[in-house]
């Protein structure tokens, strides 16, 4: 395949990454970024440039009808959140939760196990568990980077990996394509729970969360930050931009709050979901099932009418027990809204550098560039290699999928490797960019729930990450000689497990509980103490 723009196609995201690293801007360096593409496309006519710029960025939303209902839903919980604050109910769930969890790892432990079972759609993981453990992490001096983390870590490796999850339907798609097209007739849901046990990353992302909150085996930046916040008590580096939920720092909060005042809504809003995934999946037509119902489930709708649905019950719910009239529920509720405005402007540019990485083919360029150089027993981990590559530049994991399985399927098929692994690969690798690709949505609303600031939660959680790929890379090449994923895998976690140790030892922090002092906390934490 002939590619007009070469080298030029992989300039945007670079310029991108690089300049939000340095500079610490992320919004400029996404603008710049997206303007250097723009130059590209036009000739290098500034004027040109500048007209094409302003034109993706608004057909990053005009275009895709998805984005705009993920906006409203960002703001629609942002507005949840501001409630939920204002009665004083995020509080007395906080207190409520605190008398039951009796350490930091209790806390961390409980953030990851809700990130586990809420396994249907990684939006809805990273915005609701963080708005919800964030006040009982903020108790326990657990930083925001780390909460980040947790939520980021549950979220897109845990939806990869459900056969019921608003991921399936669209993988499934790419595999059925793939598949008529190299003639072969299989049932491509089957085929996507065959890639289940190869999927090294995903598991192995998962499992790390566990052993690095049971074991405090912390390092790097992520250990720094857990530092700071133990021994000052700031869960969050106040000099950063953005940083924090400080929207809601001069808020007036009912001292009336009562324990359901977050659970009841929150509970509709988990159930009102359910029901419209179900729903709008097609369940309650005659002969589908559960399973295909979430497949083709319309996720984000479902989660505007489960929000919507929750924000009328709380408001309902403070002015019946009279802990916030109907005036101040909609000014905390506007608050709420107002909080979101930064993360729904980095949701825009993330999705305008991916349009514009479109129109460069740019993922068509590293996916030809790689394929090129494929030898046999080898494909699976270059594939795991190219698919990273294509989906940390660019942000998008289902762009990956798209692009890498209609490539990797005939390159299995030519070569002889395992076909299942191959798309194993793929979405190991896909999976990898949306956990820690600065320009990812679900690492966008992971730093939104945790209220961290974006870069330092890209920078803290990105050799966690690095770490599992490295791992699993590993894995994928012995799969692509053995049979059985036993081994492989078995291979991935104890290279993964030395790697988390080795770098603890000598890149690490030791947080011990007794390190914990009462001294230096937030003033929302100051309010939950007895």
């Amino acid at each position: 395949m002939e590619h007009s723009f070469g080298w030029l196609a992989i300039l945007p995201p670079i310029i991108a990454i690089t300049l939000a690293i340095t500079t610490k801007e992320i919004l400029l360096s996404l603008f710049l970024g997206v303007f250097s593409g723009g130059l590209i496309l036009s000739g290098y006519d500034p004027v040109g440039a500048l007209t094409k710029t302003i034109e993706i960025v608004a057909n990053s939303l005009g275009d895709a009808e998805f984005r705009i209902r993920v906006v409203i839903v960002v703001v629609l919980l942002g507005g949840l959140v501001g409630l939920l604050n204002k009665s004083g109910g995020s509080r007395a769930f906080a207190k409520w939760v605190a008398s039951k969890i009796s350490s930091r790892t209790g806390a961390q432990g409980a953030t990851w196990i809700m990130g586990i079972l809420v396994f249907f759609d990684d939006y809805f993981n990273s915005l609701t568990i963080g708005s919800v453990m964030r006040p009982v992490t903020d108790r326990f001096k657990v930083s925001r980077e780390k909460l980040a983390y947790i939520l980021d870590s549950t979220a897109a490796p845990v939806c990869i990996l459900a056969p019921i999850s608003s991921w399936v339907a669209y993988v499934v798609s790419l595999i059925a394509g793939a598949y008529e097209v190299a003639g072969i007739d299989e049932p491509a849901f089957g085929v996507f729970l065959s890639t289940i046990p190869y999927n090294f990353y995903a598991w192995t992302a998962i499992l790390m969360v566990g052993i690095v909150i049971f074991t405090k085996t912390e390092f790097g930046p992520m250990a720094r930050a857990e530092r700071r916040t133990i021994e000052t008590g700031r869960t969050y580096d106040n000099s950063a931009v953005g940083a924090s939920d400080d929207d809601f720092k001069d808020m007036v909060i009912s001292e009336n709050g009562k324990v359901y005042d977050l659970v009841l809504p929150i509970v509709t809003l988990f159930a009102v979901t359910i029901f419209f995934m179900l729903q709008t999946g097609g369940y309650f037509n005659d002969g589908v099932t559960v399973s295909e119902a979430f497949n083709n489930t319309d996720a984000a709708s479902s989660l505007i009418y489960g929000t919507f649905v929750g924000v009328v019950v709380a408001i309902i719910i403070y002015k019946a027990h009279g802990s916030v009239t109907v005036t101040d529920s909609m000014a905390a509720m506007v608050t709420g809204m107002k909080s979101m405005f930064f993360a729904c402007c980095l949701l825009t540019m993330a999705w305008t550098i991916g349009g514009i990485c479109e129109e460069l083919k740019t993922g068509d360029f590293l996916a030809t560039l790689l394929a090129d150089t494929l030898p046999g027993g080898v494909i699976p981990v270059l594939i795991f290699a190219l698919a990273c590559l294509t989906a940390f530049s660019t942000g998008a994991s289902w762009g990956t999928f798209a692009i890498v399985i209609p490539i990797a399927v005939p390159l299995a098929i030519a070569t002889g490797a395992s076909i299942p692994v191959c798309i194993a690969a793929v979405l190991g690798g896909g999976v990898f960019g949306d956990h820690c690709s600065p320009l990812a949505d679900t690492t966008i609303l992971s730093s939104t729930g945790a209220a961290c600031n974006h870069l330092d939660h890209v920078k803290t959680q990105l050799p966690y990450a690095v770490t599992v790929a490295a791992s699993a890379a590993v894995g994928f090449l012995l799969a692509g000689y053995l049979e059985s994923p036993f081994i492989p895998f078995l291979v991935t976690l104890g290279l993964f497990l030395c790697s988390v140790t080795l770098l603890h030892k000598f890149w690490g922090y030791d947080a011990k509980e007794e390190d914990i002092s009462q001294e230096g906390y937030e003033p929302l934490v100051d309010a939950l103490q007895e």
